[in-house]
């Protein structure tokens, strides 16, 4: 009697040409298309991401401006985010005659020496430090209006503005910070992270 086997199991296995070279030929050229494929794709998601990012990309500027744009004298001091990207601004930091400065009043008392220490001088501010500033949004952080003056202690602010320097500390949506020093360059460069200021600037 003959044992019964059960059903037949089918088995498939790769063909070959019969020709080993040619085996091996077709064998490493699959294993080259995959890695350049896997390549490719990687390739592929980093330029993605770059692209997320300069989509994203902010761009903080701070200065000054003694005048309107009609000429008449108008002193602020202002920041710009002017990236395509949205920028939280974590410090900033004002410099006359490279001290770092507390806010407008102990600003404006530097300049005009000697001060009076009782007077409280006119300045219309806004805050900046830890808010966001939209892609292209401008902001004056310290507006001085000229009638609020004595013509000639403004036009001696007018004149220190030329000794101002500025530091101020952004990041980006994807935590990428940068701090723009115009004590060293007039450009922002990249930080791992913005740190806390020594004498940030406040109202």
């Amino acid at each position: 009697m003959v044992a019964d086997m059960g059903p037949e199991t089918e088995h498939h296995h790769h063909h070959h040409t019969g020709h080993r070279w040619l085996d091996a030929v077709l064998a490493v050229s699959a294993v080259i298309i995959s890695l350049i494929s896997l390549f490719l794709a990687i390739q592929h998601g980093r330029v993605m991401e770059r692209m997320v990012e300069a989509s994203t990309w902010p761009y903080v500027l701070v200065g000054y401006s003694n005048f309107n744009a009609d000429g008449t004298p108008h002193i602020t001091l202002w920041v710009v985010n002017k990236g395509v990207g949205p920028a939280r601004l974590d410090s900033l930091e004002v410099f006359y005659q490279d001290t770092a400065q507390t806010g407008p009043q102990a600003l404006l008392k530097s300049i005009l020496r000697p001060p009076d220490p009782a007077h409280h001088y006119r300045v219309q501010t806004s805050d900046v430090v830890n808010s966001v500033l939209s892609a292209r949004e401008w902001v004056n952080f310290v507006d001085l209006d000229a009638k609020s003056y004595d013509p000639g202690d403004y036009s001696r602010i007018g004149g220190a503005t030329q000794h101002l320097e500025f530091r101020a500390c952004y990041c980006s949506v994807f935590e990428e910070c940068s701090v723009l020093d115009t004590r060293k360059s007039p450009r922002p460069v990249a930080v791992k992270a913005c740190g806390v200021s020594n004498k940030p600037f406040q109202r």
